[in-house]
């Protein structure tokens, strides 16, 4: 066989395994990092005697009692706000949307994914980040926000006509992102997967993600720095509901995170 004929793509191949290898490598050390930033910045910052070599953590029932003072105490500083707000209950598997501390509607979580960043990380720095509210700084999503309708006004009153509102609930496919001040990612999706409008739009959806993720990511390896870890939590309920959640919430909400 004559290999000179196929040097090229010899090469090629080779090289982009490499870099294929070096990036699944970097990514994987990413998450590492983060979590030992993040507990190391929590051991820093803790009011402790660093020569007790107790482990509190281990007492039974203590994680318990701190994860609950603090979701009760992020709730009582949602109450103090006059926007909407919403609450995540993972382990309940609930949502609430919250006006001065009172659910005005709640529904059911279908199904849930974690980072390995929340199991990894220590567990009271972690309820200790929880006992604050989260912010949104950013969102993104696959349908309108704030729909616009244009209507022509008529002529006089004969020509008034009372329509009902259209529903588009069961005509667009719903899926959200939304970006916190906390550096953590939540996504919604869907539940409903059977029309094929819908698979189009989840495969393009979590395809932009990806690339946008793969970009900073190499951008990151090309300097020889850490590439960006985002920790994530995605969560799918019923596409009226999240339709509902995304529209309600203020562009700068406030969201109440239970572990």
């Amino acid at each position: 066989m004559n290999w000179d004929k196929y040097r090229g793509y010899i090469i090629a191949t080779t090289v982009f395994l490499v870099l294929l290898i070096f990036y699944i490598a970097s990514s994987v050390s990413s998450v590492n990092h983060a979590v030992r930033a993040f507990d190391e910045s929590w051991q820093e910052s803790a009011d402790r005697n660093q020569d007790d070599t107790v482990n509190i953590c281990a007492i039974p029932g203590y994680l318990e009692l701190i994860r609950e003072k603090a979701f009760l105490g992020a709730q009582v500083r949602m109450a103090a706000s006059d926007s909407i707000g919403m609450l995540i209950n993972v382990r309940d598997s609930v949502i609430q949307l919250l006006i001065k501390g009172l659910p005005v509607r709640t529904i059911r979580i279908d199904e849930y994914d974690l980072s390995p960043f929340f199991r990894r990380v220590n567990q009271e720095a972690l309820s200790n980040m929880f006992s604050s509210t989260l912010t949104i700084t950013s969102m993104d999503a696959t349908f309108r926000k704030d729909p616009v309708t244009v209507k022509i006004a008529p002529k006089d009153t004969s020509e008034v006509k009372i329509d009902a509102k259209p529903d588009t609930t069961d005509f667009e496919a719903v899926f959200f992102t939304l970006n916190t001040d906390r550096n953590i990612r939540i996504y919604f999706e869907q539940q409903e997967n059977k029309r094929v409008a819908d698979r189009f739009a989840r495969f393009f959806f979590d395809l932009k993600d990806k690339l946008v993720n793969a970009g900073r990511s190499v951008k990151a390896i090309a300097v020889m720095d850490k590439p960006p870890y985002v920790p994530y939590i995605k969560i799918w309920i019923p596409k009226a509901e999240a339709k509902i959640i995304y529209r309600a919430i203020p562009r700068e909400g406030l969201i109440v995170l239970r572990q």
